[in-house]
């Protein structure tokens, strides 16, 4: 074992840590661990210490009360607070921080037990963590019993090495867990010495570990000074030798007192409010093996050995086969009786080899990949029989909170307003369907939003009008399903966070989206259609600032102006969730149309025209017909930009043909300056292009001029095969600007130029149009083949 022999100054302090007679005992714990959660009841049984102090946070100390009542665990404390932090830019607003920390507890935690346990003898039992929001700008952590410092590591890696086993989990395993006869002064030297050595290698220690332990060695010195008797202290293993060594005098690395960060600093001086609840957990966000980077892996293969600890009986391992057995078949999977043999025979083997007398959970997981796995994992698939594995030795207990548990104001709001408008959840899923035109379904659809925007579990937006692509605006109406799910409770608690009343939370965590889109103005204005549809009190001072500063920073055309479209539809047409005329919005459509013509002016010949850009000019087009009373740009600016567009040589045909049809439809182009443009576009390859962006934006004067569309007729009656082929998918694309009565007018009037009657139908093509044009081109080219061999003539025959 690659253990460095204590230094003569280091023995004291080891022996000190194991000494369990001391006036004040340190008991190191490895978090969610059951071993450890058996061996602490028994050492408060044993000493019955008149305070049993724990790392937890110590601000939850007024409520420790509620984790007495009968819940249903896991369960977790969850510390949330909001900060004003000053933007960097001193220009830009006061930037609102939300953050939110977990402390979970299931049956086998040590912390829990010792809770339980400290209050059945009457000890006084206290939390001595520095509050999370006092060291939330040290450390971004979600999940506060967290064990990453043991992990990683260069004594954890040698010590794995040299046992032989794949991770710290497995080491651990080996060293304490599997173990059911350890007693208790045996677990504390050998955790201590493990505990020790982990943190002796290791060159630093961080400025939270050291900030939450001078902390903590502070509440420790002040109670054991106040109480007679002995003093428990229950902390992560990895803090107890300084602990020790702050408060005894003796050497430890890492003990110096580092201030906060100066980010730290900042978020402690900003903090407008913060609170500290009890939530519901689950084994599934509990397992390391999901994200969780604390605690035990597997929880329910240590719920299940806890269990059986609990009945001082010894491990058997079968149940959790037999669970494995369901699992599969649950997920159409066989296990026959001889993979069965085989797993179990597996199983046994690789324990006896680890010197092990029971199976345990590596063995298990072992024996499923050698016996069962083929193929899957070499090819780097998954595989059924391994995710059937991990979720049975996950398992699926989800917690309940006692009735009776305080909540937060946030949570009282959403209980009020779902249950005051018949929308409460229930276990059966239901469907909602809501009229946009009534006021009382509109007042529902602004709940839903609201929680929709704060991640509210069990309501899901099923179908209904497409305010952002608004195709279909007959019918204004919207479907939702909901129902009632385990995380609803705890989802409602973690919203908390973003203030205390749905107002304040939904504008602030819209506020929040913005900022994550810094440089998407299309996306932060589809936020704005978001929070009208969350009400317009949503439309926050904040997002409203955050989304103008997009705008004025957006370099991209195709962004802004979509942007644009989605302020333009709120500002004037949104009958359902009250925008219209609104004031705060009028700046930001002013803002964006400016920047529309700015940046479209400034698009180069290379960049590609395609539908995006043509939208984004028809919404400009669109705001300076609605509302041009308010874009402080009169006609005549408006005509000259486009004018300088439509003759710029740099743009692409489309945006040309775009903005000869911006001048036609406001009355600044004559018909004969718009045949002239097609006169200079009528080559294949720009025809169609040029005739897309005239028709996108000049449909009504386009359809109404015949001349027009014969001038489009000589054009093509100009082109050989070939170049009809080319210019056939860009006119396809132009055309289909028109509806089928439109383009039935346009026919009508070209049929009456070339003298046809309407009342004689056209023969049917005995082929599609493609076909027609490949066999068109095939033909010009096989009479080009004979003009130039000169085969037209040969004695007198073609």
């Amino acid at each position: 074992m690659p253990n460095r022999d204590p230094a003569p100054d280091d023995q004291p302090l080891i022996d000190r840590l194991c000494d369990t007679t001391a006036d004040v005992v340190y008991f190191p714990v490895r978090h969610h661990s059951p071993a450890c959660a058996m061996l602490i009841a028994q050492l408060i049984e044993t000493l019955r210490p008149t305070a049993v102090l724990i790392e937890g946070p110590s601000d939850y100390n007024e409520h420790l009360g509620e984790l007495l009542l009968d819940h249903q665990l896991p369960i977790a404390i969850y510390s949330y607070f909001r900060a004003g932090v000053a933007a960097r830019d001193e220009q830009a607003e006061t930037e609102l921080t939300h953050q939110g920390v977990y402390y979970p507890f299931c049956e086998y935690s040590p912390e829990w037990i010792a809770i339980q346990h400290g209050h059945r003898i009457d000890a006084e039992v206290r939390f001595i963590d520095l509050p999370w929001s006092e060291s939330a700008g040290d450390e971004r952590a979600s999940h506060r019993y967290a064990d990453a410092e043991l992990r990683r590591g260069r004594y954890v890696n040698a010590l794995c090495e040299r046992l032989q086993v794949e991770d710290f989990d497995d080491l651990w395993d080996r060293l304490i867990e599997s173990h059911q006869t350890l007693e208790p002064a045996d677990y504390v030297r050998r955790t201590h010495s493990l505990c020790w050595n982990i943190r002796t290698w290791e060159p630093s220690v961080s400025v939270s570990d050291r900030r939450r332990e001078a902390f903590m060695a502070a509440q420790i010195a002040a109670t054991s000074k106040q109480t007679r008797g002995q003093t428990l202290v229950v902390t992560g293993g990895f803090h107890s030798s300084a602990l020790l060594a702050r408060n005894e005098g003796y050497a430890c690395a890492g003990i110096d007192d580092p201030p906060p960060s100066e980010a730290a600093q900042q978020v402690i001086a900003a903090i407008i409010d913060r609170g500290i609840a009890l939530t519901t957990y689950s084994y599934e966000r509990l397992d390391n093996l999901t994200g969780y980077n604390a605690g035990m892996p597997s929880p329910g293969f240590y719920h299940h050995a806890w269990t059986q600890r609990n009945r001082d009986e010894p491990f058997d391992h079968q149940p959790l086969l037999t669970g494995l057995v369901g699992a599969l078949r649950n997920r159409k999977q066989t296990l026959s009786t001889a993979d069965l043999i085989a797993v179990q025979t597996s199983a046994r083997a690789l324990a006896a080899l680890r010197g092990r007398h029971h199976v345990w959970r590596r063995d298990l997981i072992d024996a499923v990949t050698s016996s069962l796995i083929k193929d899957e994992l070499e090819y780097d698939c998954e595989s059924p029989f391994i995710d059937a594995v991990h979720a049975v030795l996950r398992g699926d207990q989800r917690g309940r909170l006692a009735s009776g548990t305080r909540t937060p104001p946030l949570v009282q709001e959403i209980q009020h307003q779902i249950t005051s408008l018949g929308l409460a959840p229930t276990r059966r899923s239901e469907s909602i369907e809501l009229d946009l035109l009534d006021a009382a379904d509109v007042q529902k659809s602004r709940l839903l939003h609201q929680l929709s925007v704060l991640d509210i579990k069990g309501f899901r937006r099923e179908g209904g009008t497409d305010f952002l692509t608004r195709g279909e605006l007959e019918r204004l109406w919207e479907t939702w399903q909901q129902r009632w799910t385990p995380e609803f409770e705890s989802s409602c608690i973690e919203a908390s966070r973003y203030g205390t009343t749905m107002t304040e939370a939904v504008a602030a965590r819209l506020t929040e989206q913005s900022r994550q889109h810094q440089r998407d103005a299309a996306m932060a204005a589809e936020l704005l259609v978001k929070a009208s549809q969350c009400g317009v009190h949503s439309l926050s001072k904040s997002l409203l600032e955050s989304l103008e500063r997009l705008i004025a920073t957006e370099p991209r055309f195709v962004e802004v102006a979509q942007s644009l479209g989605h302020l333009l539809y709120l500002y004037c047409f949104d009958e359902a969730f009250g925008t219209t005329r609104l004031p705060q919005l009028q700046n930001l459509v002013r803002q964006s149309f400016a920047r529309s013509l700015w940046l479209l002016e400034s698009l180069g010949k290379q960049t590609a025209a395609d539908g995006s850009i043509l939208r984004g000019i028809q919404a400009m087009l669109e705001t300076y017909r609605r509302i041009g009373d308010v874009l402080d740009l009169d006609e005549n600016e408006f005509a000259g930009v486009f004018a300088r567009i439509q003759a710029d040589a740099h743009k692409p045909p489309s945006v040309r043909g775009a903005a000869a049809g911006i001048l036609w439809t406001i009355g600044r182009a004559s018909p004969d300056r718009v045949l002239e443009d097609l006169m200079f576009f009528a080559k294949p390859e720009h025809l169609g292009d040029f005739l897309n962006g005239l028709f996108t934006l000049a449909r009504e004067v386009a359809q109404r001029h015949p001349q027009l569309v014969c001038s489009i007729d000589q054009v093509l009656l100009r082109f050989g095969g070939d170049e009809f082929q080319t210019a056939l998918p860009s006119l396809r694309l132009a055309f289909t600007s028109f509806t089928p009565r439109e383009k039935h007018h346009m026919l009508s009037t070209l049929f009456d130029s070339l003298g046809l009657k309407p009342s004689q139908p056209l023969s049917p093509l005995p082929a599609d149009e493609a076909t027609a044009a490949d066999a068109l081109a095939i033909e010009d080219r096989l009479f080009e083949s004979i003009a130039k061999y000169g085969l037209e003539q040969i004695d007198g025959r073609l």
